[in-house]
């Protein structure tokens, strides 16, 4: 079985106040239905909101506890449609959050009853809870949103607005888990309903997941103030899984090269044992690792990747493993160890092909039973039987043999492929680096220009992108590995959100990308000169990066092949030409 997947957003059913904060209202709720208990243990209702109570808290076995009592109690008294039917629901939901694969029986159970006894309000939560599933357990994706849609209708049908809201939010996770940047649209209408609804979690969860996708999506600083609203309301909420804001918080800190606040948060959230999901505790140490890599502490990095692979196997939890194996790899890479940063490569895909061949091996394994059973009944001489056994083998020794020399020579022409390719890369390099003096010359001229067809604002952003560009050019600033927006905004007299706009008009690029790719391409000419013995460590800090690892993926980002490989080229270039 697949190891359970954990998603951002979990169903909460409890309706949370506008003056105590979440945690306070759920104690005081908690306590009067064990109260409502104490008199009467048989109270399905009682038993129903404690039940979802827990589940809101994430302590699954006691909403288990409660569950199982409420679906004893309904097959007893027949009540199919009230108490059997929200018992299978919050069983389904408490198993799939602690991975076991009983949680399928208890929803398609619910299901069916949701759906004899027509009742929405239940039915969207099932396929709330079924897309849960899909995830946690079966990693499906495709199947998740299409419960989470079905969800939606009936959500729809009965103006069920709690769960409408969650289920936005939810879609909008699965597509974040998917890469997929088109759940931007459901996480900002999940946030606006939110704030129509007055609801503090569902505000919360709207601005979370839309920080989550602007992150995605490579927009940082549009990402920030959603974070912000998140982060301020849990502070006043006391929400649980306090880690996830810090950890998505420091995740942009780091992707805008600001590392020490986001370590900071990084070991805020590490600090949250309790007020954490294990998957978000995985995603912590994962943001914290990648950002000490960002600063060149690669061996407490590496310390921190393992402690979070290991809470991956002891907690039978895969959100985020890919990526701290990833981060593994990236590491020893850094360090110049690429005999391990390959082997954990191979373990990545090694597992990854283990998790998707997981149902195939299956259907193989019932072929072969059937197969076997076959055979042994229509041979009956042990000689042929011995005979078959030893062609198969013959007949397997060639296949192997086979698709060795096969790969072998796929291998070579692939190798040779490559090759051929880093070469024309470094030759049109060349080449541009031969002509950008001509156009320097020409880009100066265009300079003096006036664009009478340009509106006022937008003659002076084009001048002020000019005067960058001179900076650029001519004093180069882009190597002080310290220069801020507001430093470059100082030195041409500017302020820091016009400079901004000026460069995203212009290029379409913000302003850490702008100053990498001038970086990136100093680095490219420095590199292109056959004499030139500079180490690449001192290429990076002269070209402006202050991290070798930003150094190296950036280069191989941009160029398609990292320093090192691109240096090779060159002598070998050279050596070919000579």
């Amino acid at each position: 079985m697949s190891r359970p997947l954990r998603t951002i957003c979990l169903l909460l059913l409890a309706v949370l106040p506008f003056r105590l904060t979440a945690q306070e209202e759920l104690a005081r709720t908690l306590h009067e239905q064990e109260g409502v208990l104490a008199h009467d243990p048989d109270n399905t209702e009682a038993l129903r909101r404690l039940m979802f109570l827990h589940l809101d808290r994430a302590d699954y076995r006691k909403a288990i506890e409660y569950g199982q009592r409420l679906l004893d109690i309904g097959y007893e008294r027949k009540d199919y449609h009230q108490a059997v039917l929200y018992a299978h629901t919050g069983l389904g939901q408490a198993y799939t959050m602690l991975g076991d694969s009983i949680a399928y029986g208890h929803l398609g159970q619910a299901r069916s009853n949701a759906l004899t006894a027509q009742n929405d309000s239940a039915l969207c939560s099932v396929y709330n809870g079924l897309g849960l599933y899909a995830l946690n357990i079966d990693k499906d994706y495709y199947s998740a949103l299409h419960y989470y849609f079905l969800g939606l209708e009936a959500a729809k049908r009965c103006r069920y607005e709690r769960l409408h809201t969650i289920l936005l939010a939810n879609i909008s996770a699965v597509y974040f888990l998917k890469r997929d940047t088109a759940g931007l649209a459901y996480s900002l209408e999940a946030y606006e309903r939110g704030h129509r609804l007055s609801s503090p979690y569902l505000i919360y969860i709207g601005a979370l997941t839309t920080a989550y996708m602007y992150y995605l999506n490579g927009e940082y600083d549009r990402a920030l103030p959603y974070i912000k609203e998140a982060e301020f309301l849990m502070q006043q909420n006391d929400f649980y899984d306090q880690g996830n804001v810090h950890a998505l918080y420091g995740m942009i800190l780091t992707a805008q090269e600001n590392t020490a606040e986001a370590i900071t948060l990084f070991r805020r959230g590490l600090d949250l044992k309790e007020k954490n999901q294990t998957s978000t505790h995985v995603m912590l140490l994962h943001g914290y690792a990648r950002a000490l890599q960002q600063e060149g502490k690669t061996d407490k990095a590496i310390r921190l990747l393992e402690e979070a692979l290991s809470l991956t196997d002891r907690e039978n939890n895969a959100v985020y493993r890919d990526e701290v194996i990833d981060a593994l790899s990236d590491c020893y890479a850094a360090q110049g160890d690429y005999a391990r940063a390959l082997d954990w490569l191979r373990r990545l895909n090694n597992e990854n092909d283990t998790l998707y061949n997981t149902d195939k091996e299956k259907i193989i394994s019932e072929l072969r039973l059937k197969y076997d059973s076959e055979r042994q009944e229509n041979e009956i001489k042990q000689g042929k039987l011995a005979l078959l056994r030893k062609e198969k083998h013959e007949q397997l020794l060639i296949a192997v043999l086979t698709v060795i020399g096969v790969a072998t020579v796929l291998l070579w022409q692939l190798y040779r492929r490559k090759n051929r390719l880093y070469q024309s890369i470094v030759r049109q390099n060349q080449e541009a680096l031969r002509r950008e003096q001509q156009l320097s010359d020409h880009i100066r001229v265009l300079q003096n220009e006036k664009y009478t067809a340009s509106s006022l604002t937008g003659e002076k952003k084009l001048t002020l992108f000019q005067r960058l560009e001179e900076l650029m050019r001519e004093q180069a600033i882009y190597k002080d590995n310290q220069l801020t927006k507001d430093k470059a905004a100082e030195l041409l007299d500017t302020n820091r959100t016009y400079l901004s706009q000026a460069i995203n008009e212009q290029t379409g690029l913000n302003f850490t990308q702008y100053i990498n790719q001038y970086r990136v391409n100093e680095a490219v000419r420095l590199l292109s000169d056959p004499s030139n013995t500079t180490t690449l460590k001192a290429i990076a800090a002269e070209v402006g990066f202050s991290s070798m690892s930003t150094f190296y993926k950036l280069f191989q980002n941009s160029v398609g092949m990292p320093p090192k490989q691109y240096r090779d080229t060159v002598m070998e270039l050279k050596e070919k030409d000579n």
